[in-house]
């Protein structure tokens, strides 16, 4: 990381000093910059000569020359210790340079607890690869100075980044938010959901890549050392908990592609999904769709359906709350919406009917996989009819086992319910949060942004079902949640009176 960002301090036109005890780790980096920035050039995507940028770099291997420097960023490893050490002795050797921290999980406030002058200690925590990704978060600690702030979002600007405020908290803002991505997936394989699943259906949601590929590219030490700092952070919070089988593989030496092995071997690494069936809506079975929600809107925009219920061969129930899905007498199969319970509850609401569970996730594309889940009881006509329909409009459909929420609505809905955590807790703003999960993590669009094209209330009533059904706190839905769709909210923007809370997070936006 230190490379990257000495690689956009140069490029900024900003003159660098990079340090590192070991000469041949200074040679190395040197060497990586330059091929670099030699590609970026070859591209036509590099302002500036190469030679030019290269000058502006100076190596050294002892750290009294970094004195001179007006800003310092350190990148060493994420070692508590060692990063008050570092930035202490850089602090005692000029009093007046700003000391900023790399790190992505250590408290900022206990690193400048070390530092003399501890107000000129703040966070600005980049993402891999630094000279390509825009995000930078900046994390005051409780002893920064207000004006260390401004400079440290200014600086980040003019190094053509886009910066986030973001409170001292574990994990931050993105490596909190984003733990349910993996840590809820890694619970959905572990009740039986084939990993390859569940990577397609979020891969078909819009997002560059599946939980299970993404974390052999991180690497599952490195994903299972975040996952640990935060639920530590978190006194051990249910919901940031890290799964037993990501610890197994990491205990085994599979740490993903750099190891050869991971979730997936390498070569040929993770299969590739199934092409989408060629659209036939005239063949589809037809569907009378019961709902008011965002996704039952869609569905009757894009999908073959009747206003008659005489006229149709199954329904397509889109409500959400299981108790309202029995109000109903027509004697037909049911394809229900199983967001908030799994398929099995749900059949003892319709009868003798015969049932089945699907999951879509709005908006939907030419690559949103449908999932449909027959009941405990096995496959039947519903859950057949389910699979003839979808497939008939385009869309590859995976039956899988019967789970509560699906696949793609079940990561999604926590990882909702995560953002609306870290907005009431003070974290950073709603706008800031979206901001900062599409810059540092690739998502297709915020998680707030998300919940509001879903509408707020099926959010929370799935959530609710999810809780009642599987009876863990990860599920309980956030109280600003609830209190939001109690007042008839449905845009995060619509928030009045909503302050930071413990955090130093000013009303500025960055």
């Amino acid at each position: 990381m230190g490379r990257g960002i000495t690689q956009v301090a140069a490029q900024a036109g900003h003159p660098v000093l990079l340090y590192d005890p070991y000469p041949q780790a200074l040679d190395k980096a040197l060497a990586e910059i330059e091929a670099e920035l030699q590609k970026a050039a070859e591209r036509g995507r590099l302002q500036g000569r190469v030679e030019e940028i290269l000058e502006r770099i100076e190596t050294v291997a002892q750290l009294e020359p970094c004195a001179q420097a007006e800003w310092v960023i350190e990148a060493v490893p994420e070692q508590l210790e060692l990063k008050q050490q570092l930035l202490g002795k850089l602090g005692e050797l000029n009093p007046q340079a700003v000391l900023a921290t790399n790190t992505s999980t250590l408290s900022i406030s206990a690193i400048a607890a070390k530092v003399p002058r501890p107000e000129r200690v703040v966070g600005l925590h980049f993402f891999n690869p630094a000279q390509r990704m825009k995000l930078v978060e900046v994390i005051p600690a409780v002893q920064t100075g207000e004006e260390v702030v401004h400079r440290a979002l200014e600086l980040s600007r003019r190094w053509g980044k886009e910066p986030v405020r973001v409170g001292d908290f574990p994990g931050f803002l993105v490596n909190r938010v984003a733990r349910p991505f993996y840590g809820e997936a890694l619970k959905l394989h572990g009740e039986g959901v084939p990993r390859e699943h569940v990577d397609w259906i979020l891969r078909g949601m819009g997002f560059p890549m599946g939980p299970f590929e993404l974390m052999d590219l991180i690497g599952l030490d490195v994903n299972y050392a975040a996952s640990q700092s935060v639920f530590k952070g978190m006194y051990a919070e249910p919901r940031y908990r890290p799964h037993t089988l990501q610890y197994q593989r990491v205990a085994a030496g599979l740490l993903g592609r750099k190891s050869g092995e991971g979730w997936y071997k390498y070569p040929p690494g993770p299969p590739a999904p199934p092409a989408p069936p060629k659209a036939d809506p005239a063949s589809a079975p037809l569907a009378f769709i019961v709902g008011p929600n965002a996704l039952a809107q869609e569905l009757r925009a894009r999908f073959r359906h009747t206003q008659e219920v005489s006229e149709a061969d199954f329904v397509l129930d889109c409500r959400v709350l299981l108790e309202r899905k029995a109000d109903f007498l027509e004697d037909l199969p049911v394809v229900t919406l199983a967001w908030g319970h799994s398929a099995s509850l749900a059949s003892a609401s319709y009868g003798h009917r015969p049932v089945a569970g699907f999951s879509l996730v709005p908006p939907l594309g030419e690559q949103t996989i449908a999932e449909v889940m027959a009941p405990l009881s096995g496959p039947n006509a519903a859950s057949e009819i389910a699979k003839r329909y979808f497939e008939a409009h385009g869309h590859t459909t995976l039956v899988l086992s019967d789970q509560p929420g699906g696949v793609g609505f079940r990561i999604l809905a926590l990882l909702i319910n995560e953002a609306v955590s870290a907005l009431a807790e003070g974290v950073a703003s709603a706008a800031e949060i979206d901001k900062a999960m599409r810059l540092g993590t690739g998502y297709p669009r915020g998680p707030l942004e998300w919940a509001e094209i879903l509408w707020l209330k099926p959010v929370l009533r799935a959530l609710e079902g999810l809780h009642a059904e599987l009876g863990e706190d990860r599920y309980r839905p956030n109280p600003l949640l609830r209190r939001m769709v109690a007042a008839g909210l449905e845009s995060f923007g619509s928030i009045a009176g909503l302050t930071p809370g413990a955090s130093p997070v000013s009303k500025e936006s960055a």
